[in-house]
């Protein structure tokens, strides 16, 4: 809304998906920045990132899952987990997510390219998934999810700003961007208990 009272003008579109499906856009310049997780060695020469914000992640499930009250990961690797993960590009993410706590990698894990699709298999489903906290927070009474309240630590969901190094910005692209960055920092001055609760879990980096 903050866009379009000052581009009423001007049409965008959006797409959902991990960075390997904007990253071929990005190049030929079809679209202009991607906002999400970075992959390892995704930016540099190529491509340039403004991080946004961090958040910590949880364990995903539908509210009263069998298994919802579980405090190890090891208590969970026999289900249908569902991860957005891409390993031709991310690397052994998820086995080293297991491995690091010394537990099984799961035998059954399904890769998700949308967290929409994830919200949709966990709620109908036994599946689990791993969502950044303020996902969770967000979607947890709308869309009956839960976290499992596990006791290892996962890694930090960093989030920023992906654009193609040596073009420039287009005029309504920035002005996106600066509202995407104000609507942030808003939400972080908000005295709704409901924002400050999403954003216990979340550091800003702006």
């Amino acid at each position: 809304m903050r866009f379009q009272a000052r581009m009423p003008e001007v049409r965008f579109e959006l797409f959902e998906g991990l960075l390997p499906i904007a990253n071929p856009r990005l190049r030929d310049g079809s679209l202009d920045f991607f906002i999400g997780r970075p992959q390892p060695g995704s930016t540099g020469v190529e491509f340039q990132y403004q991080p946004l914000f961090s958040s910590s992640c949880a364990v995903a499930a539908r509210q009263g899952h069998p298994r919802a009250n579980c405090r190890s990961l090891a208590e969970l690797c026999d289900l249908n987990w569902g991860l957005t993960w891409d390993p031709a590009t991310e690397g052994p993410g998820v086995e080293a997510l297991f491995l690091r706590h010394k537990v099984p990698v799961p035998a059954k894990v399904q890769l998700l390219h949308s967290y929409a699709i994830g919200v949709s298999l966990l709620r109908q489903s036994d599946m689990v998934s791993v969502f950044p906290w303020p996902l969770v927070e967000a979607a947890a009474e709308r869309e009956g999810l839960c976290a499992i309240p596990v006791r290892e630590q996962l890694e930090e969901a960093p989030v920023g700003i992906i654009t193609r190094s040596g073009s420039p910005l287009s005029a309504p692209a920035q002005c996106l961007i600066d509202c995407l960055i104000e609507a942030i920092r808003d939400a972080m001055a908000s005295k709704s208990p409901h924002i400050r609760q999403v954003l216990k879990a979340v550091e800003v980096l702006i």
